[in-house]
């Protein structure tokens, strides 16, 4: 027999519509599954392990739940041409350090030392083409093993994050080394259960970024390394066409020396383009 919430207070109707609904298919999936009552423990101890290991926004995000709400919310900026928006993710840190453009994510050493180096330049704008100087480009990314700072002890803090500030034309500028893609809730709940339903959790290798302007609405997306093993199958479903990057390889030893490198490196450019806030 089909049941109805009974509310005897005052309500928000939106929320009642919604758990609603959502109960309505709890309850379905129940019924066609037969699910027994080991099977509905487990799942509480599940979710309740995701909340102690603090996981949620990755349960979101492996579910295609993060990413589907971020577009519906981002919509009409997209029909704008503005930069396509993506999940901010578990691993942001507010007040990295503000610097001047050009910046440097890493040591010299890392840099020097990595695989291959690189370097990411271009231009904030308004949607108009006009740059937007001073705008603040807050950027993030893993390492050349797919580890983030505040995952990995071994790492200084604040390594490969930065806050650039543009110039008077928009522009930005920032060496760094190029990231790794990696395997997402390593040994937590939302891993184990990616594996139990034959799932992979890997994410390509990308970079993080939230743009501020002053009048122009916050943007926060990422970018994504072309040729990654794993860009056609995100395990959190985030990869656009248009947020993947296009490197070009130098060989050229007096560019080489132009960035202070003394071997080959990458270097992009790719403009942000944000949209004017509506008074």
């Amino acid at each position: 027999m089909d049941q109805k919430l009974v509310v005897v207070e005052k309500k928000d109707q939106r929320l009642y519509d919604i758990a609603e609904k959502l109960t309505k298919h709890i309850h379905d999936v129940v019924i066609e599954y037969k699910v027994t009552e080991e099977e509905w423990i487990s799942a509480i101890e599940f979710l309740t392990e995701v909340g102690v290991k603090n996981e949620y926004i990755l349960l979101s995000d492996v579910m295609g739940v993060s990413v589907l709400v971020n577009d519906l919310a981002h919509h009409h900026d997209h029909e704008e041409h503005v930069t396509d928006h993506n999940v901010e993710g578990p691993l942001y840190r507010a007040n990295a350090p503000l610097v001047k453009t050009p910046a440097q994510l890493c040591t010299d050493e890392a840099i020097l030392n990595s695989e291959q180096p690189y370097v990411m330049v271009g231009q904030v704008l308004s949607v108009d083409g006009n740059p937007i100087p001073n705008a603040i480009v807050d950027v993030w990314q893993a390492d050349e093993k797919g580890d983030y700072e505040n995952e990995d002890p071994n790492q200084p803090e604040y390594n490969l994050r930065a806050r650039i500030e543009t110039d008077a034309k928009g522009r930005y500028e920032f060496k760094s080394v190029l990231p790794g893609g990696y395997e997402i809730g390593k040994g937590g709940p939302t891993g184990k259960f990616l594996n139990r339903i034959g799932r992979h959790a890997w994410r390509p290798a990308h970079i993080h970024f939230k743009i501020v302007a002053e009048n122009f609405n916050e943007l926060t997306t990422m970018v994504f390394i072309p040729n990654d093993p794993w860009i056609d199958s995100d395990a959190i479903g985030a990869v656009k066409d248009s947020l993947i990057l296009d490197l070009k390889q130098v060989d050229s030893v007096s560019e080489q020396q132009k960035y202070g490198f003394n071997k080959a490196f990458s270097i992009t450019e790719y403009n942000f383009k944000l949209i004017p806030e509506v008074n």
